[in-house]
C-alpha cells in the first residue's frame, strides 16, 4: 500500500469524524468536503453514479409512500398488532418475523418504524424487557432489507455475483 491510500483513508475517516460530530446536515456537508478534497486536492477520479441503484430506491420510496398515503401500512399495522398480540410472551421471536416479512415485502426498512412502538408496547405488557424484542426487530429489518427482492441491496448483491458466475 502506498502513500496515497493512507492519504485518502485520512481524508474520509477525518470528514466521516467531523460529520458525526455535526450530525445530521453537517454529515453530508462533511462528506461533500471529504469528495471535493479528493478529487481536487488528491486528484481522485470520481466513479460513475450508481443510477440503477439510484432509480430502485426511488421507486421503492414512491411505492412505500403511496403504501402509506392509501392507508395500507395502517392496516398492516393493525394485522401485525393482531398478531402480536396473540402470542405476548414470544415477543422476541414474533416481532422480529413481523417486521422482517414487513421489509421483505415492501423493500424497505422505513416500514418497521410503524411495527417498533407496537412490538415495545406488546413487550411491555408480557412484562418482557421492550428493548430485547425491538433490537431483535431492528437486526431482522436490516436482513429483511438484503432479502428483499425490491431492494437496492438486493441489485448490488445479483451485480456482485453475476461477476462471480452466479445467475
Amino acid at each position: 500500500m502506498d502513500l496515497m491510500f493512507w492519504m485518502e483513508l485520512a481524508v474520509v475517516l477525518l470528514c466521516v469524524g467531523i460529520g458525526g460530530r455535526l450530525g445530521g446536515l453537517g454529515l453530508g456537508a462533511a462528506g461533500g468536503l471529504g469528495v471535493c478534497i479528493l478529487v481536487l486536492g488528491l486528484g481522485v477520479k470520481p466513479g460513475e453514479p450508481p443510477v440503477s441503484v439510484l432509480l430502485i430506491i426511488t421507486a421503492v420510496i414512491a411505492c412505500t409512500s403511496i403504501l402509506q398515503g392509501a392507508g395500507g401500512l395502517d392496516l398492516l399495522v393493525r394485522l401485525a398488532e393482531k398478531l402480536l398480540r396473540k402470542w405476548p410472551k414470544a415477543i422476541t421471536i414474533v416481532g422480529p418475523l413481523v417486521c422482517s416479512t414487513f421489509v421483505i415485502l415492501v423493500g424497505t426498512a422505513y416500514v418497521a418504524f410503524a411495527v417498533y412502538p407496537v412490538v415495545a408496547e406488546v413487550a411491555a405488557s408480557a412484562k418482557v424487557r421492550p428493548e430485547r424484542a425491538i433490537s431483535a426487530s431492528v437486526i431482522s429489518a436490516g436482513i429483511g432489507v438484503m432479502a428483499s427482492p425490491m431492494s437496492a441491496a438486493m441489485a448490488a448483491m445479483v451485480g456482485i455475483m453475476s461477476t462471480q458466475g452466479i445467475s
